[in-house]
């Protein structure tokens, strides 16, 4: 049958799931005539997606490794993610070369073992953003703001998340296979056919609510309520900073002002890679006649500061995952509602190359999490710093776990007051990234 309108589908025989006679989503392969340049650009960005995400992500499992202080409960999380990339970015020798020579040579344990250990990478780097989240959420938002579990936790739940999404997708396993249809060979998708249970609609149905969906919703609640602590309590301190004169009350109030303004905390300064640095109380720290009444110590700053970093650069990995994760995911639910059609109707609107683009847009973000925590992370910058430049001595950036409670001025109920703000921006040493 002549497949020249469309060659992302071949028509064929299955005896193996039952469906007979029926038109095959084709997936890694597109037979029919392509375009030299459409090939050399598929492989060329493949080619290089794969290299620095190797590169990149054994960088930071290095530098976890390593050195001792990285070792900590985010650390362990980041680990986990620099795994489920790596395995993911493993998987792109076979797509390049299917993209130049048609026909899957690589064998029907090969056509089930690749898509499977996708599903299984993607799923295990959404769920693991979430067990970020959620620390983090413990760390901010719930007295007495910190972690309630250790590196060692941390690896068991990352451990757990391997296992748990390795045994759901089990399935994608039996029903990706090798078919031989004619000259041609793909490696392609078919559920089991079944008159009492759809099993498309049972997989595809769980896999959206649950695996897409739901971890969606963990991260916007626990974001939403991460971003609300940080904003109040650093906007409440903006609010109370009274700068009092001995000599003129007057000379100051400009100055006032400009603190306040200063100190305020917005949503450009956690989305921007490099927002300004806060300060609500330099400009007054070298007048002896000016007194600070309820704004922060310099070292609460510095911890508040480094708070906010720590979560810009989460906040933006889960941004970026999100984005680069949604069109394979909207073009999988495509395909399945395009293949539902009957012999008789061929009109088809899905190609492979849509696949292929969305895949690797899914495929860049295994090198876009690294180069976040690489460039936007003072600690992994310092360790990778150390591993490529050979340089010695990294500078630990960490303040102490403990903050001070900077001057008491206005009586202890005010200094009660203080700590229990300074209490919901301190993060615990086990916490850094």
């Amino acid at each position: 049958m002549d497949n020249s309108w469309n060659s992302s589908y071949i028509y064929g025989v299955d005896n193996e799931s039952g469906w007979g006679e029926r038109y095959f989503f084709t997936y890694f392969s597109e037979f029919g005539e392509r375009m030299l340049s459409a090939v050399i650009a598929e492989v060329t960005m493949l080619t290089i997606i794969f290299i620095v995400s190797v590169f990149a992500n054994v960088s930071i499992a290095i530098c976890v490794f390593r050195f001792p202080d990285m070792r900590t409960v985010t650390n362990c999380f980041v680990l986990n993610l620099a795994a489920a990339d790596l395995l993911f970015a493993f998987s792109i020798p076979a797509v390049a070369y299917t993209r130049v020579v048609p026909n899957w040579v690589f064998g029907d344990v090969a056509c089930r073992f690749i898509p499977y250990t996708q599903f299984v990478s993607g799923i295990v780097l959404l769920w693991t953003l979430c067990l970020i989240s959620m620390d983090r959420y413990r760390c901010i938002v719930i007295p007495p703001y910190r972690s309630k579990i250790k590196p060692k936790q941390a690896s068991i739940c990352a451990a757990t998340t391997w296992i748990l999404t390795s045994v759901v997708f089990i399935p994608v396993a039996f029903w990706f296979h090798q078919l031989k249809i004619g000259n041609k060979t793909i490696c392609t998708l078919v559920f089991p056919q079944s008159d009492a249970i759809n099993y498309s609609i049972v997989f595809v149905i769980p896999l959206l609510l649950i695996a897409c969906l739901l971890p969606m919703m963990v991260l916007v609640y626990n974001y939403q309520r991460i971003f609300h602590k940080i904003f109040s309590t650093r906007n409440t301190w903006a609010a109370s900073c009274v700068v009092v004169s001995t000599t003129d009350i007057k000379s100051t109030s400009g100055n006032r002002d400009q603190s306040r303004r200063q100190s305020e905390l917005s949503i450009t300064d956690i989305l921007t890679p490099w927002p300004r640095k806060f300060s609500s109380n330099s400009q007054f720290s070298g007048s002896p006649s000016v007194g600070r009444h309820g704004s922060l110590s310099q070292h609460e700053e510095l911890r508040l500061n480094k708070h906010i970093r720590v979560v810009r650069v989460l906040f933006l990995n889960v941004v970026v995952v999100l984005c680069m994760w949604l069109p394979i995911t909207i073009v999988m639910f495509l395909i399945f509602i395009d293949g539902r059609r009957p012999n008789d109707d061929t009109s088809f609107f899905m190609r492979s190359n849509y696949f292929i683009v969305s895949l690797i847009i899914a495929l860049f973000n295994t090198v876009i999490n690294p180069l976040l925590y690489g460039v936007l992370s003072d600690n992994f910058r310092s360790c990778l710093l150390q591993l490529w430049c050979f340089q010695t001595g990294i500078k630990d950036k960490r303040e102490n776990a403990t903050p001070t409670s900077g001057r008491n001025i206005g009586g202890s109920s005010k200094t009660s007051r203080k700590q229990s703000y300074v209490n919901s921006i301190s993060e615990s040493p086990n916490d850094n990234i």
